[in-house]
């Protein structure tokens, strides 16, 4: 697509040699130093924190107070060299100071090691007094959330060593197979593409290419198999002997961290988790109607990101230009805020779309913190599956615009809550589209991309999560080779998909990136979340009339404030701990793809 943009951060930094980035991490490593007395001070009041933990208040406002500040300042220089190497996975120069500022980072964590025992550990008459400072009282929810948390913390020369050694260990792994995947090779029909790229075909009409291309990233994956298995299991590994070493009052479970991380309760996954295996038949269904489609038998697993076949003056292919028209229309339609902002973010500069030889896969969105602007990094094809990505992404962006007034304490939202504002997005520009159709083909169009995503929520996400739950289990008992990597995913594919599929992707634990990102695990479930939290939210559009917009927001600057439970009891009445809210959230799916099969 010729008129993709490409990001300008000029305004940010105008090269890696800024003197801007040098300044800052002179101020990061002459600010730790600084904090050094006050984090020494903290940990002596450790050795009796009872008796002296309102001695070690000013200490630790000040740390949490300047790391804070720190923080925002490394991150700004973070983002800025992750915006280069997702467009060139080859510049060394800019994964060089990555691995710096990251470096600064964990001495930063370290020091803040006898502050998080502090408030793990401290009365709550401590914390009130804490809290007494502004600045701290803005990070209540943090706060509070950690101090779920006292009876896994480890003593501060545990805490310290455990952050120090993930560096060179755990967060190794994560970098090496996302070095793997950005100088990876597939072979595609002769042509030699980078995995972005050939990635990108198994969203194309012509399926003798899709399957060429999956075809090429699997062997292309194969030749690495034995590594990627030893990326999982040293990551997984790394997880089970940590949790196992908290686990000295109670079990420190990997889904009760995972939980925490995605503020909801191990009930309301295993409510969503539930429901949803209940109706995974609804996304089986879905395939059915797409292989129909396709007038073929059953899907193969290179069919699941077709676009939808040609049919009539269906079939259009977007420039980048149209779709971001079509997005901001859509967005329009609940709030001409929201289309404006879609139309900033193009004239900005702040969206990368353009493919280059050696990009990253996949799309996501990113932000500077310290001048509160977001980014969004895809590559885009003219596809309409393309153009509800984007749409995706703009949601991520539009989330964090509007809580670019609020303290940075209050904007940590987790996982699971920003899938909603990504997913919300989609469904209005989806919603959209349907209504501008003139005719059955235009219709059949939009409500593909219904089915494709009630396959992928409902059969291959979930697939994800089984997977990840039984390698965790296994990897309890010893490391699994790359066969035993493969039969487990085989099986978690046989579970959501059953036979809507003519055979499964046995290499996915390789190829999808998500299983091997380090900082945390389970990065799956919360897309399900995302999906049938949005349309929740979204089936109350009618009832609050005029006023849902407002409601929309307020849902949405609370995610950094509230647990995902909280939020909806406080803005809906309802509770997301039982099966009736997300059953809600998959009938509305089921009518979605029974228009779907109706339009087949």
């Amino acid at each position: 697509m010729n008129d993709c943009t490409t990001w300008d951060n000029s305004q940010i930094f105008t090269s890696l040699n800024d003197p801007k980035i040098e300044n800052t991490l002179k101020l990061a490593r002459e600010k730790s130093v600084a904090l050094t007395a006050d984090a020494n001070l903290v940990a002596e009041c450790l050795t009796d924190l009872r008796a002296k933990e309102i001695e070690a208040i000013p200490a630790v406002q000040n740390i949490l107070k300047e790391c804070q500040s720190i923080g925002i300042e490394l991150m700004t220089v973070s983002t800025y060299c992750n915006c280069l190497v997702s467009v060139d996975a080859k510049n060394e120069a800019a994964k060089q100071l990555l691995a710096t500022v990251s470096k600064i980072f964990t001495e930063l964590g370290k020091l803040s090691t006898p502050v998080d025992l502090f408030i793990t550990g401290a009365s709550e008459t401590a914390i009130t007094l804490l809290k007494k400072d502004s600045e701290i009282l803005d990070m209540s929810f943090e706060i509070d959330h950690n101090r779920q948390l006292r009876d896994f913390m480890l003593n501060n020369s545990e805490e310290k060593l455990t952050k120090g050694l993930a560096e060179d260990g755990l967060h190794a792994w994560g970098k090496l197979y996302f070095t793997l995947a950005g100088n990876l090779e597939c072979n595609v029909d002769g042509e030699t593409l980078g995995f972005a790229n050939a990635s990108s075909l198994l969203r194309q009409g012509d399926r003798p290419k899709r399957e060429a291309a999956w075809k090429g990233i699997n062997a292309a994956w194969e030749v690495h198999s034995e590594t990627v298995a030893s990326i999982l299991n040293s990551l997984n590994g790394w997880r089970l002997e940590e949790n196992q070493f908290r686990s000295s009052i109670k079990e420190f479970h990997y889904l009760d961290k995972s939980c925490h991380q995605s503020h909801i309760t191990r009930k309301t996954l295993n409510s969503l988790m539930e429901t949803t295996f209940e109706n995974r038949q609804v996304g089986q269904r879905a395939h059915g109607a797409m292989a129909k489609a396709l007038g073929i038998k059953t899907l193969a697993p290179w069919d699941i990101l077709s676009p939808a076949p040609k049919r009539g003056t269906a079939g259009k292919s977007y420039s980048f230009s149209e779709a971001i028209d079509t997005i901001a229309e859509a967005y329009s339609g609940l709030a001409p805020e929201m289309g404006e902002f879609v139309h900033m973010m193009h004239k900005k500069n702040w969206i990368d779309a353009k493919e280059t030889e050696a990009r990253s896969p996949g799309a996501y969105c990113t932000g500077f913190a310290k001048q509160r602007e977001p980014r969004v990094f895809m590559t885009f094809d003219g596809s309409m599956g393309n153009v509800i990505t984007l749409a995706h992404e703009l949601g991520h962006a539009y989330h964090s615009w509007v809580m670019r007034d609020m303290p940075i304490s209050k904007t940590h939202y987790a996982m699971t809550t920003a899938e909603t504002a990504s997913i919300f997005g989609e469904t209005l520009v989806r919603d959209f589209l349907f209504e501008k159709c003139q005719n059955d083909d235009q219709k059949f169009e939009i409500a593909w991309q219904d089915a494709e995503s009630a396959g992928a929520m409902l059969c291959n996400i979930p697939a994800r999560f089984e997977f990840e739950k039984s390698m965790i289990e296994k990897r309890k008992e010893r490391p699994l080779s790359p066969s035993e990597l493969k039969e487990q995913m085989g099986q978690a594919w046989k579970l959501w998909y059953g036979d809507s599929l003519s055979q499964y992707d046995e290499m996915y634990w390789a190829s999808k990136l998500h299983f091997s990102i380090s900082q945390l695990g389970f990065y799956n479930y919360p897309y399900l979340f995302g999906y049938l939290f949005s349309l929740g939210i979204y089936a109350q559009r009618e009832n609050f009339g005029d006023d849902f917009n407002q409601l929309y927001i307020k849902i949405l600057r609370d995610t950094g404030s509230m647990n995902a439970v909280d939020l909806i009891k406080k803005h809906l009445s309802k509770s997301i701990e039982e099966k009736e809210f997300w059953q809600g959230s998959l009938d509305i799916v089921e009518k979605s793809v029974a228009r779907f099969e109706r339009l087949v």
